[in-house]
C-alpha cells in the first residue's frame, strides 16, 4: 500500500468494548452505541435504546455488492439478526463528501482514481472496506454539470462506492432528473427524512445494512438538510416534505433503533447536515444531542474539515467527521488492533491511481473541454469566488464583476429597466484565476443555468430580504447579498431577532428589519422604504431561494424573465461590453458592502 500521510487523527478508545473483541451477541448491550456500552462498563450512566420491530422500509439487498469480487469485500444483507457479532479485526470505512465534480487530480484534489486505488490498497491488505459518500456528487463544476451528472453513476460504481447519501445539490436539475440518476446508481442512495406529499412515502431508500466477512453487520442511514427547500431552486423540491427539528431527531432515532433491532454491531449516520449556524436546529451536533445508539456520524454540506465529538442524549461522546470538499481529503476510519482512528489522506500525500477510473474521468473531462474550451477573455487579476472569507460573508471582486454583468445584460434586454442587481453569494461557486478566461471558467462560476429576470419590490421588502440574508453574518450564508447599484451596511454587533418562520423554509423572517442592515442607496438615489425598485436577479431568488421569501411574494405579481441564463451574463458582458479584458476597476472590491464586526 502507498504511504499515507496522516493529517489529523483521533483515538476513540471508548468504543472498543463492543466493537472489537467483545463477546458475540451480548444481549444486555443491544440497542446501545459502542460509546454507551463502554460508559456502562465503566460505571457511567448510559440509557439503552428501545428496539422496535424491524420496519419493512429496511434496506434490501437489491443493490448488494458481489461477495465473490474479494474475500474481504463487504457485502450487503437485509436478513434480520437478533444478536450482534463483533467487527472483524481489520475493518476500514473510507468516506468522501461534497465532491462537486472535482474528479480529476490536481495539486489540491486527490481525484476519483485515487479514491478507487486507496480502497483497493486496503482490500489487498486483508481489510473489510466500505466506501461511503455523504452527498453533493451530481452537481458542481462542468465535469458533472455539463450533462447533469450523467457520467457520475458509472464513475462512482467503477471507483467502488458502496453507498451515498443525497445532498441538497443533488436536486439542482430537478427531482425527475435526480430520480433518474438514483435509478442509474447500482448502490444505495440514502435519505430517511424526505417524503413525497402525494403518497406519504419516502423519496429515497432510508437505510442499508452491510454484512462484513465475519458476519458482523454495519447499518447506515441517510439524513438531508431541510434547508434543501431553499438552497436548491424551490420548484425542484415542490411536492416533497423534509423532517426538521424534533421530527428529524425522531426520524434518526427510529433509524438507529431499526438497525439495532436487525443485529447491527455498528450504526452510522451518513448526513448532509452541516454545522453552520444557519443549519440549526438540524445540524449534525443537534441530531447527536437528541438521539442515543449512534456510533458516529459522517457529515457534509458546510465543506468543513471536522473531527470532533458531541455528547448524545445519554451523555456518551459520538464522533462526527467530515473531509472538507472537492476531494481535498479522503476520510479513513480504521477499526484495528484495539483502537478506532479517524485519519485524513490529503491531496499531495498519496499518489495511488486506479488506471480504469483515471481513463474514464479523462474521457469525460475531454468531452467537456472540447465543448467549453472557447477563450472568451482574460484577466490580470484573480477574481475571488472563495467561500469564506469570500462571497458568503463579504463583498469580493468576482461578486462585483458578476452583479455588474447581470445588471448590464438585463438593462439591455428587459422590458422593465432595473435599478440594481442582486445575486446570492452561494451562487458563485469558484474563482477565476489570472490569465485566459474560457467558457468553462464562467460555467464553473455559475453552473446552475438559473434564468435572469426582474422583480419589482418595495424598499421595505428589499430591506427585509437583506436583513434575512445576513442573519448569520459574520458566519457564512449562501444567501449573502452581492449587489450592483446598491450600497449597504451590516452591523453584526446587533443580534438578529427572529420573527415568524418563512413558509416551506427553515429560515425566519426578521422581527425588526433594519436593525442590523442599513441600505444607503439604490440606483444612485437615497434608499426609501416606500419606493418601488426593479431588481435584476435570478429565478432562484425570485422563487424564494435561500432567505428571499419576500421576493417570491413580489414575483408572484411582477416577475419577468429575459431569456438568458446566469453564465451568459458573464460571457456577454466580458466580450461585448469590456472588449474581452477585465478592467482595473475589478482589481479590488468597490466598497458596496460594509460589514461591521465586533
Amino acid at each position: 500500500m502507498k504511504t499515507i500521510r496522516v493529517v489529523t487523527a483521533i483515538l476513540i478508545t471508548i468504543a472498543l468494548a463492543s466493537l472489537i473483541g467483545c463477546a458475540s451477541g451480548n444481549s444486555n448491550n443491544q440497542g446501545q452505541s459502542s460509546a454507551e456500552q463502554a460508559a456502562s462498563a465503566s460505571g457511567q450512566s448510559a440509557s439503552s435504546v428501545a428496539q422496535p420491530e424491524a420496519s419493512a422500509q429496511a434496506a434490501s439487498s437489491s443493490a448488494a455488492q458481489d461477495a465473490s469480487s474479494s474475500d474481504n469485500q463487504a457485502t450487503s444483507s437485509s436478513t434480520a439478526q437478533p444478536e450482534t457479532t463483533q467487527l472483524p479485526e481489520k475493518f476500514v470505512i473510507l468516506h468522501t463528501n461534497d465532491v462537486h465534480g472535482y474528479l480529476s487530480p490536481s495539486d489540491d484534489c486527490l481525484g476519483l482514481a485515487a479514491v478507487a486505488q486507496l480502497k483497493a490498497d486496503y482490500l489487498a491488505q486483508g481489510y473489510d472496506v466500505l466506501l461511503l459518500d455523504a452527498g453533493d456528487v451530481l452537481q458542481g463544476n462542468m465535469l458533472v454539470g455539463f450533462n447533469k451528472g450523467e457520467d457520475v453513476p458509472a464513475l462512482m460504481e467503477t471507483a467502488g462506492y458502496d453507498v451515498m447519501a443525497l445532498g441538497n445539490h443533488e436536486f439542482d436539475y430537478g427531482a425527475d432528473v435526480l430520480q433518474q440518476r438514483m435509478d442509474e446508481f447500482t448502490f444505495p442512495t440514502l435519505c430517511a427524512n424526505v417524503t413525497v406529499d402525494t403518497t406519504g412515502e419516502l423519496f429515497a431508500q432510508p437505510n442499508h445494512i452491510f454484512t462484513l466477512s465475519n458476519g458482523a453487520k454495519v447499518g447506515v442511514f441517510g439524513l438531508l438538510a431541510p434547508t434543501t427547500t431553499t438552497s436548491s431552486l424551490p420548484s425542484n423540491t415542490a411536492g416533497l416534505s423534509f423532517l426538521s427539528g424534533e421530527d428529524l431527531y425522531a426520524c434518526a432515532q427510529e433509524q438507529i433503533d431499526e438497525l439495532r433491532a436487525q443485529g447491527c454491531t455498528l450504526v452510522v449516520c451518513l448526513g448532509h447536515l452541516g454545522e453552520e449556524a444557519s443549519c440549526a436546529p438540524d445540524r449534525a451536533s443537534d441530531v447527536v444531542a437528541n438521539t442515543t445508539g449512534l456510533d458516529f456520524l459522517i457529515d457534509s454540506h458546510d465543506h468543513l474539515v471536522e473531527n470532533t465529538t458531541f455528547a448524545n442524549a445519554s451523555g456518551a461522546q459520538v464522533l462526527v467527521v467530515e473531509t472538507g470538499s472537492y476531494l481535498q481529503n479522503i476520510g479513513v476510519l480504521t477499526f484495528e488492533d484495539g483502537a478506532i482512528t479517524e485519519e485524513l489522506v490529503a491531496a499531495g500525500s498519496y499518489d495511488g491511481t486506479d488506471a480504469k477510473v483515471a481513463e474514464m474521468v479523462d474521457a469525460a473531462q475531454q468531452k467537456v473541454d472540447e465543448a467549453l474550451s472557447e477563450v472568451v477573455g482574460s484577466t490580470a487579476y484573480r477574481l475571488s469566488g472563495d467561500r469564506r472569507p469570500g462571497v458568503r460573508d463579504s463583498e469580493t471582486n468576482l461578486a462585483d464583476f458578476a452583479t455588474d454583468a447581470v445588471l448590464w445584460l438585463v438593462r439591455n434586454n428587459a422590458e422593465d429597466y432595473p435599478d440594481a442587481a442582486l445575486l446570492n453569494g452561494g451562487g458563485l461557486r469558484t474563482s477565476i484565476e489570472e490569465g485566459e478566461i474560457t467558457l468553462r471558467n464562467l460555467r464553473d462560476v455559475m453552473p446552475f443555468d438559473n434564468q435572469l429576470c426582474t422583480v419589482q419590490v418595495t424598499g421595505a421588502q428589499l430591506l427585509e430580504a437583506f436583513e434575512a440574508a445576513t442573519q448569520d453574518t459574520p458566519e457564512e450564508m449562501g444567501g449573502f447579498p452581492q449587489v450592483s447599484g446598491i450600497t449597504y451596511t451590516v452591523d453584526t454587533t446587533v443580534p438578529y431577532e427572529k420573527g415568524e418562520a418563512y413558509p416551506n423554509s427553515s429560515y425566519y423572517a426578521p422581527a425588526n428589519p433594519g436593525s442590523r442592515v442599513t441600505i444607503s442607496d439604490v440606483g444612485g438615489k437615497g434608499f426609501d422604504e416606500n419606493a418601488t425598485y426593479t431588481i435584476a436577479t435570478l429565478n432562484f431568488l425570485a422563487q424564494g431561494g435561500d432567505t428571499y421569501y419576500c421576493f417570491a411574494e413580489a414575483a408572484s405579481i411582477n416577475y419577468r424573465g429575459i431569456g438568458y441564463v446566469d453564465y451568459e451574463a458573464l460571457k456577454y458582458y466580458l466580450q461585448d461590453e469590456l472588449g474581452g479584458t477585465v478592467p482595473d476597476v475589478y482589481a479590488q472590491v468597490q466598497d458596496r458592502v460594509t460589514v461591521i464586526a465586533e
